[in-house]
């Protein structure tokens, strides 16, 4: 280890993602408060954050006494010497002690190892400790405890191990697998994780650096990993940086310095390692033993020196292969390592053939080799990342594009593989980067297809992870730079620029693209090309309700599926059979994307294809599978950057729980979505949004309230989102029947009835009848309406869609005086409520019964003694030993939903403790499929 590591990143500031740790430590003091005392070590790598922790557990302690003590490595290995900086200020104590305990601190003072030994040393700590408790509760806080001489931290911990009876907090903070660890063995151990994307983002937002989703602020996220240390110090460099130029932390910075001290402590031999390992990235092991062995080193000399590196913590060895670990290391090492020897690691690698060279490394190697000018190593390094992209690695394509660009000198060649790195990089799921490599990309002298696929990226990134009217505007662009072209670039950037236009709620725009579409269409079009322009056809001509004409383009889109090949045209044809309604083949279409998006590492795309896959299974009234793909989208888009699809999925999820009338799911969805919703004006999510309030609002017999919001969608700071105002239109004909607003919900009915109509799908034909019976004048017309509604229900398998019905058709019989007609829809309708647990929906239809006369109705149980998907997915996470609190994150739910849920499985399976529900749930739970059945509807538009 560098003797000068400090792991301190600041001494003053807000701390940034360790609330969790803080509180943990937090219930330590609160206990050597009542007298209970105990220590803790906080075991992290540097920079991670360790003394500002430190610091924010003193400052929460103000009724304590407080004392800080920190290794020093100089004094490392001067026994006694972090005992005598404790001791110092405490002479006037020590000398009050019995003279049994003082003798021996006193020799401490005095600069001596006391004879006595450990045990005595230890003892009389211990007692100088409980004699300031007395006066006062104490707090002693050790940092760096691994540079601590080994007196010091064996006394210390041996006084941390009998506190309990002392009211008397330690907590130590130390390098992991450092020489501290055993002297500090019993203890409980508390590790620090890397800092979210989102604390992280919030960190380098005040550090002035633009806010999270900038290009400065992802790049500087992306590569500091988590570590707070390197997000400050990257931060702080942003604001001189050129733009073409690497992020990176300043030369005199502590991470630049350790990295080049650690450098210069190497022997020749040693640096040679690493400039292989940079150089190969990473490296097999026998391939640099080839590449060292060209370069003159012995084999027995490459073992010490790959230990060497490996000690200096500037290579990571595993799984067969060298590297340097981490981007942020790589670059810095990129950046100190002298230029003549990376080059001459590049020329030993290009030498190798045979077993284990990569071909597309090798021309890298040789573009290296050659200076970056030759036009042979360009033309063969674009082929080779062509390769690699080809078998479904865009990420490493993206890798070896990124470093050779830093090869050449050609600012067009430079700024072609700087912008197809970027899209690599994009379609690979890794979105941070993607904005920080556009920025290096020279912005003048590309080809007009460089300035294009620039534009692509912008736009792309700025639809998943920005705001998408600005998102329209680069793609409309892009659009104009690949007309000529007429291939699938085109076809992207036509399609994206679609997607944009309705996520932002711009209809007209969309229409305007649409017309350009048709502009465009020729006899030679490609398949996939087809299937944009009748893609565009088809849907322009849903939102205009001209139903017949889009159904038959919509049809052609489903059918051109196949011929185009690829997950993004399965993803327009899943929309476009969910459109028409056939959400059978929505779903397969979906699934079948998400798989073929995985298999081609475009893992960008599978949240994407997992929105058309919760929605097609909302149709099928499968609402378990709904929430599962839900839930995976939401994971996927967060994980993967995508933000605007992330807040897609809790739109989703938000519908979800008011289907179900669970009031404090749709609030904490809502909520994470609404700041995103408003920032960056996304028309889909707010459309949705609305209508999952009103549901909630109709649910909990608020029917003004939800006929106000369906009017506040309608007349939004946007145009009123078409597709979304249609499939809502049975939750407004309800809103507006129970408000007397019948010509309103005639008028709804209209537009949804002719739409329902031309898809002939068996769910929205139901949901048709059942509005007519909501208006119907007389109750023979209301009857055979309902009873329609139900027979379209039974015949689409929708099982709690069919439930709702039930009781609104029961609610009418009763009001026309037929409760014994009224009773067994209502006890059907009550079991299926109670089975797929909406207990708004089961209080209504149990009321109803008692209004009908039926007095067992309050007790009616579940039909099965069986867990919902949801109780299932509760149980399984119980069983891996996640809290109700990180259940409730994951899943999107509030603590209290988690803990409902909770009781109805101990109640169902008869367990009393969670360890009873884990042993049940030893076994992997499986997922919910589509075969379990759910409710909703839903559209995207």
């Amino acid at each position: 280890m560098d003797p000068q590591e400090d792991s301190c990143v600041t001494r003053s500031g807000p701390l940034y993602g360790r609330d969790h740790e803080r509180a943990e430590i937090a219930g330590l003091v609160a206990e050597a408060r009542t007298g209970r005392g105990g220590a803790v070590s906080v075991v992290a790598d540097p920079g991670s954050g360790r003394s500002a922790l430190l610091d924010a557990v003193a400052a929460d302690a103000p009724d304590f006494g407080v004392r800080r003590i920190g290794g020093a490595a100089p004094e490392a290995g001067v026994q006694g010497a972090g005992l005598h900086r404790l001791l110092v200020p405490l002479a006037g104590e020590v000398a009050a002690l019995p003279a049994a305990r003082r003798g021996v601190l006193e020799e401490v003072l005095a600069g001596a190892v006391p004879a006595a030994g450990e045990l005595p040393l230890g003892a009389a700590l211990l007692g100088l400790l409980a004699s300031l408790a007395r006066r006062r509760p104490q707090l002693w806080c050790v940092d760096d405890a691994h540079w601590l001489d080994a007196t010091s931290v064996r006394a210390l911990g041996f006084v941390a191990r009998r506190l309990a009876e002392v009211p008397a907090a330690l907590v130590f903070a130390a390098d992991p697998q450092s020489r501290a660890g055993v002297a500090l063995d019993g203890l409980p151990v508390l590790g620090l994780r890397p800092l979210t994307a989102e604390e992280a983002g919030r960190l380098v937002a005040d550090l002035g650096c633009g806010p999270p989703g900038g290009g400065t602020a992802d790049e500087i996220v992306d590569l500091a990993a988590g570590s707070p240390l390197a997000l400050v110090e990257l931060g702080r460099a942003a604001g001189a940086r050129q733009p073409a130029a690497p992020c990176l932390p300043a030369p005199e910075g502590r991470l630049r310095t350790r990295c080049r001290r650690r450098l210069a402590g190497l022997s020749p031999a040693a640096r040679t390692v690493v400039a292989l390992a940079l150089a190969g990235a990473p490296l097999p092991t026998g391939v640099l033993m080839a590449a060292a062995g060209g370069a003159g080193l012995a084999r027995e000399t490459l073992a010490a020196a790959l230990d060497e590196a490996h000690t200096a913590r500037l290579v990571a060895t595993g799984s067969g292969h060298v590297s340097v670990p981490g981007r942020l290391l790589r670059t810095m090492l990129s950046a100190e390592l002298p230029w003549a020897e990376q080059v001459s690691a590049h020329r030993a690698l290009a030498a190798l053939t045979g077993p284990g060279a990569s071909r597309p490394r090798q021309a890298l190697h040789r573009l290296a080799a050659a200076g970056g000018t030759w036009p042979e190593p360009v033309a063969e390094l674009e082929a080779a990342a062509g390769a690699v992209r080809a078998t479904g690695d865009p990420a490493e394509a993206a890798a070896i594009l990124e470093q050779g660009a830093d090869f050449t000198v050609q600012g067009p060649v430079r700024a072609r593989w700087l912008v197809t790195a970027a899209a690599d990089r994009l379609a690979a799921g890794d979105l941070r980067p993607v904005r920080g490599l556009l920025a290096r990309a020279p912005s003048h002298g590309g080809s007009a297809s460089t300035q294009g696929l620039r534009r692509l990226v912008q736009g792309e990134i700025e639809l998943r992870d920005g705001v998408p009217a600005l998102a329209g505007r680069h793609l409309v662009r892009a659009v104009d730079h690949f007309a000529a072209g007429r291939g699938e670039t085109l076809a992207r950037a036509l399609m994206l620029a679609g997607e944009a236009t309705c996520l932002a709620g711009d209809f007209n725009g969309y229409f305007a693209l649409a017309d350009r579409a048709r502009r465009l269409r020729r006899d030679d079009d490609p398949p996939t090309l087809r299937l944009v322009f009748e893609h565009f056809a088809g849907m322009s001509a849903t939102f205009r309700a001209h139903h017949e004409e889009a159904n038959r383009a919509l049809g052609r889109v489903v059918r051109l599926a196949g011929a185009s090949g690829g997950p993004e045209p399965a993803i327009w044809a899943s929309q476009a059979a969910y459109t028409l309604g056939d959400a059978r083949r929505a779903y397969e279409l979906a699934v079948s994307a998400a798989h073929g998006a995985g298999e081609l590492g475009a893992h960008a795309l599978v949240p994407a294809a997992l929105v058309y896959q919760a929605l097609s299974a909302l149709m099928l009234d499968r609402h378990a599978a709904a929430e599962a793909a839900a839930l995976e989208g939401l994971g996927l888009a967060r994980s993967t950057g995508q933000r605007n699809l992330a807040v897609d999925h809790l739109s989703l999820l938000a519908l979800l729980a008011a289907l179900q009338g669970d009031r404090a799911a749709v609030s904490l969805r809502l909520e994470a979505a609404a700041h995103e919703v408003a920032a960056r004006e996304l028309g889909r999510p707010g459309a949705f949004n609305c209508w999952a309030s009103a549901c909630l609002d109709l649910v909990e017999d608020r029917p003004a309230d939800a006929l106000a919001r369906f009017r506040h969608m309608a007349a939004g700071a946007g145009q009123t989102n078409l597709a979304i105002r249609g499939m809502a239109a049975p939750h407004f004909v309800e809103a507006a029947v129970r408000c007397g607003r019948r010509d309103e919900a005639a008028s709804a009915l209209r537009g949804f009835e002719s739409w329902a109509a031309s898809s002939a799908a068996p769910g929205r034909l139901a949901l048709a009848h059942r509005c007519h019976g909501l208006l119907a004048e007389s109750e023979t017309s209301a009857e055979e309406h309902f009873r329609e509604a139900l027979r379209l229900h039974r015949d689409d398998d929708a099982a709690l869609e069919m439930a709702k019905t039930e009781l609104f058709y029961a609610h009418r019989l009763r009001r026309a005086r037929r409760p014994r007609a009224a009773r067994g829809l209502l006890r059907d309708a009550l079991a299926i409520f109670q089975q797929y647990e909406a207990p708004p929906w089961a209080a209504r239809a149990a009321a109803e019964l008692r209004a009908a006369g039926d007095r067992a109705g309050p007790a009616v149980q579940p039909v099965e003694r069986q867990l919902t998907a949801q109780q299932i997915r509760i149980s399984g996470l119980v069983a891996r030993g996640a809290t109700n609190q990180e259940i409730a994150e994951l899943l999107v739910l509030s603590s209290r939903t988690v803990e409902y849920h909770l009781r109805n499985v101990y109640s169902r399976l008869g367990v009393r403790s969670r360890t009873e529900l884990a042993a049940l749930f030893a076994e992997p739970v499986p997922r919910a499929g589509p075969a379990t059945r759910g409710s909703g509807r839903a559209v995207s538009g």
